[in-house]
């Protein structure tokens, strides 16, 4: 006898409803982990924030020692006072909250395995100094004391800590989010006036758009690399960039197929491509635009003569 449709229906609800709750409960199951304690939280190197450290200190092996300052949101180096790379600080930053893979007393250090007395370099955090040591070659870790502990971190910190202020100068020439207002370079002035961009000399046939390429190029100049400086060479070329509240003066040279910009105020060169340079300097070549189409030739004088003509004459 076969069962009614109402039935049937029915135990179908319930084996569903009865799936549910076993799936429910095994995932309950696996969440509570019963008789299980979960891992304690991972030790953090320090319990400084990062968003509130306004001071850094380095004393490199090698080099000066020297500090990075905050103002606001911004990062200075502070002699000489010169924008810091804001990624490169980001990065120092997150090792104040680094997960400490171990925790070891000095005292352990028996045959100065963990290299922190003395430091092979150090950075002062505000009040707080964290000695770099030497690697763990098991696991690639690094040695790092803070306080009466050692600390075994991830490497990744130590090139930071142990660099020049040279290393730190942003590479970026001006400063975030200001807007160009004036160009002065070797051979062509730009001045922004209400009615767009005023050029000395007046390039013949120059659209706005090359004009608008040529400034965003400095807008967004950004260095290969940053050296230290001396004198400005005799015969470096003189470049001014000027915006609401600030200006920036250098002197340009060639050197080989790259080009150098000097900073006048502090004692630094940025590096830039040939071809970075060439973009700098040069409005872009806008392509010639094709002759117009000559309009077609209908010559009705010299036609050849039809058959009614020959007729006719």
């Amino acid at each position: 006898m076969a069962a009614a449709p109402g039935a049937l229906m029915r135990g179908r609800l319930w084996l569903n409803l009865a799936l549910v709750l076993i799936v429910a409960l095994l995932a309950a199951i696996a969440w509570q982990q019963p008789g299980k304690t979960p891992p304690p939280p991972a030790t953090r190197l320090t319990a400084l924030d990062p968003g509130s450290v306004a001071h850094i200190a380095f004393h490199p092996p090698r080099g000066e020692p020297f500090a990075l300052q905050r103002e606001g949101e911004t990062w200075f180096i502070e002699q000489p006072r010169l924008r810091a790379q804001p990624f490169r600080v980001r990065t120092l930053l997150e090792l104040l909250t680094a997960p400490s893979a171990a925790q070891l007393a000095p005292a352990d250090d028996q045959d100065n395995a963990f290299g922190v007395e003395p430091p092979q370099t150090r950075v002062v955090f505000d009040d707080t100094e964290i000695a770099f040591g030497l690697t763990n070659p098991v696991g690639l870790r690094r040695y790092v004391r803070v306080g009466d502990t050692v600390h075994l971190i991830e490497d990744r910190y130590y090139h930071h800590a142990a660099s020049q202020w040279v290393d730190w100068v942003d590479r970026r020439l001006l400063p975030e989010g200001v807007t160009l207002t004036g160009l002065q370079l070797p051979d062509l002035t730009l001045s922004r006036a209400d009615t767009g961009w005023q050029l000395d000399p007046p390039p013949p046939a120059i659209g706005a758009d090359a004009i608008t390429a040529l400034v965003e190029e400095w807008q967004r100049a950004y260095a290969m690399d940053v050296e230290p400086a001396g004198e400005l060479p005799g015969d470096a070329k003189p470049l001014r960039l000027e915006w609401d509240g600030g200006a920036l003066d250098l002197g340009i040279v060639r050197d080989g197929d790259e080009w150098l910009l000097y900073r006048r105020d502090t004692p630094v060169r940025y590096r830039f491509s040939d071809n970075q340079g060439q973009r700098l300097l040069e409005l872009p070549q806008q392509a010639p635009q094709p002759p117009a189409a000559a309009p077609p030739h209908h010559d009705h004088d010299h036609a050849a003569p039809t058959a009614a003509d020959d007729a006719g004459a």
